[in-house]
Protein backbone atom coordinates (compact mmCIF):
# COMPACT_ATOMS: atom_id res chain seq x y z
CA UNK A 1 0.00 0.00 0.00
CA UNK A 2 2.81 2.40 0.83
CA UNK A 3 4.45 1.62 -2.55
CA UNK A 4 1.15 2.45 -4.29
CA UNK A 5 0.85 5.78 -2.47
CA UNK A 6 4.43 6.70 -3.38
CA UNK A 7 3.82 5.73 -7.01
CA UNK A 8 0.71 7.91 -7.20
CA UNK A 9 2.56 10.83 -5.59
CA UNK A 10 5.42 10.46 -8.08
CA UNK A 11 3.05 10.39 -11.06
CA UNK A 12 1.16 13.45 -9.84
CA UNK A 13 4.41 15.35 -9.30
CA UNK A 14 5.59 14.45 -12.81
CA UNK A 15 2.30 15.58 -14.34
CA UNK A 16 2.31 18.89 -12.50
CA UNK A 17 5.88 19.61 -13.62
CA UNK A 18 5.16 18.82 -17.26
CA UNK A 19 1.99 20.92 -17.09
CA UNK A 20 3.90 24.03 -16.09
CA UNK A 21 6.37 23.56 -18.94
CA UNK A 22 3.51 23.09 -21.39
CA UNK A 23 1.74 26.20 -20.16
CA UNK A 24 4.89 28.25 -20.80
CA UNK A 25 5.18 26.92 -24.34
CA UNK A 26 1.62 28.09 -25.06
CA UNK A 27 2.62 31.73 -25.31
CA UNK A 28 -0.86 33.28 -25.40
CA UNK A 29 -1.72 31.70 -22.04
CA UNK A 30 1.57 32.65 -20.39
CA UNK A 31 2.08 36.12 -21.87
CA UNK A 32 0.12 39.31 -21.30
CA UNK A 33 -0.10 42.88 -22.59
CA UNK A 34 1.00 41.81 -26.06
CA UNK A 35 0.91 44.22 -28.98
CA UNK A 36 2.30 44.61 -32.48
CA UNK A 37 4.68 47.42 -33.42
CA UNK A 38 5.59 47.13 -37.11
CA UNK A 39 6.76 43.53 -37.48
CA UNK A 40 7.69 43.22 -33.79
CA UNK A 41 5.43 41.45 -31.31
CA UNK A 42 6.00 42.77 -27.78
CA UNK A 43 4.74 40.99 -24.67
CA UNK A 44 5.31 40.38 -20.99
CA UNK A 45 5.84 36.61 -20.60
CA UNK A 46 5.93 34.40 -17.53
CA UNK A 47 9.15 32.59 -16.69
CA UNK A 48 9.37 29.20 -14.95
CA UNK A 49 9.85 30.97 -11.61
CA UNK A 50 6.51 32.78 -12.07
CA UNK A 51 7.97 36.23 -12.71
CA UNK A 52 7.27 38.12 -15.93
CA UNK A 53 9.84 39.55 -18.35
CA UNK A 54 9.30 41.94 -21.22
CA UNK A 55 10.19 40.27 -24.50
CA UNK A 56 9.83 40.92 -28.21
CA UNK A 57 10.29 39.05 -31.46
CA UNK A 58 10.43 40.16 -35.08
CA UNK A 59 7.66 38.15 -36.74
CA UNK A 60 9.68 38.08 -39.98
CA UNK A 61 11.64 35.35 -38.16
CA UNK A 62 8.51 33.21 -37.72
CA UNK A 63 5.95 33.99 -40.44
CA UNK A 64 6.07 33.61 -44.22
CA UNK A 65 3.88 34.71 -47.13
CA UNK A 66 3.35 31.86 -49.59
CA UNK A 67 1.52 33.16 -52.66
CA UNK A 68 -0.72 35.52 -50.69
CA UNK A 69 -1.31 33.26 -47.68
CA UNK A 70 0.42 33.61 -44.30
CA UNK A 71 1.99 30.52 -42.71
CA UNK A 72 4.34 29.80 -39.85
CA UNK A 73 7.88 29.48 -41.17
CA UNK A 74 11.34 30.07 -39.76
CA UNK A 75 13.01 33.10 -41.38
CA UNK A 76 9.82 33.61 -43.39
CA UNK A 77 10.31 37.33 -44.08
CA UNK A 78 6.62 37.99 -44.77
CA UNK A 79 6.71 41.78 -44.38
CA UNK A 80 8.12 42.89 -47.77
CA UNK A 81 5.05 41.42 -49.51
CA UNK A 82 2.38 42.18 -46.88
CA UNK A 83 0.82 45.40 -45.62
CA UNK A 84 -1.82 46.66 -43.21
CA UNK A 85 -0.94 44.01 -40.65
CA UNK A 86 -2.50 44.02 -37.19
CA UNK A 87 -3.35 41.67 -34.35
CA UNK A 88 -6.81 40.28 -33.82
CA UNK A 89 -6.49 38.30 -30.61
CA UNK A 90 -3.58 35.98 -31.40
CA UNK A 91 -4.07 36.15 -35.18
CA UNK A 92 -1.82 38.23 -37.41
CA UNK A 93 -4.09 39.72 -40.11
CA UNK A 94 -2.54 41.20 -43.28
CA UNK A 95 -3.04 42.04 -46.92
CA UNK A 96 -0.42 39.94 -48.74
CA UNK A 97 0.57 39.78 -52.40
CA UNK A 98 0.58 36.58 -54.41
CA UNK A 99 3.10 35.83 -57.19
CA UNK A 100 1.01 37.96 -59.60
CA UNK A 101 1.07 40.93 -57.17
CA UNK A 102 -2.65 40.57 -56.34
CA UNK A 103 -3.46 41.32 -52.69
CA UNK A 104 -5.33 38.87 -50.48
CA UNK A 105 -6.69 39.18 -46.94
CA UNK A 106 -4.97 36.49 -44.91
CA UNK A 107 -4.22 35.60 -41.32
CA UNK A 108 -2.20 33.15 -39.27
CA UNK A 109 -2.72 32.14 -35.64
CA UNK A 110 0.50 33.05 -33.86
CA UNK A 111 -0.22 30.31 -31.30
CA UNK A 112 0.94 27.96 -34.06
CA UNK A 113 4.13 29.94 -34.72
CA UNK A 114 5.43 31.12 -31.34
CA UNK A 115 6.50 29.69 -28.00
CA UNK A 116 7.25 31.23 -24.62
CA UNK A 117 10.67 29.82 -23.72
CA UNK A 118 11.11 30.79 -20.05
CA UNK A 119 9.99 34.37 -20.59
CA UNK A 120 11.37 34.79 -24.12
CA UNK A 121 9.25 34.60 -27.27
CA UNK A 122 10.72 32.24 -29.87
CA UNK A 123 9.60 30.70 -33.16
Amino acid sequence: MQFFALSVAFILAALSTSGSADSLSDWSHSCQNYYLSGTTLNASCRKENGQYDNTSINLDQCVTNNNGVLYCGTNGDYSPTCSGCDLSGTSLDCQCKDKNQNEHSTSVDLNQCLTNNNGVLTC
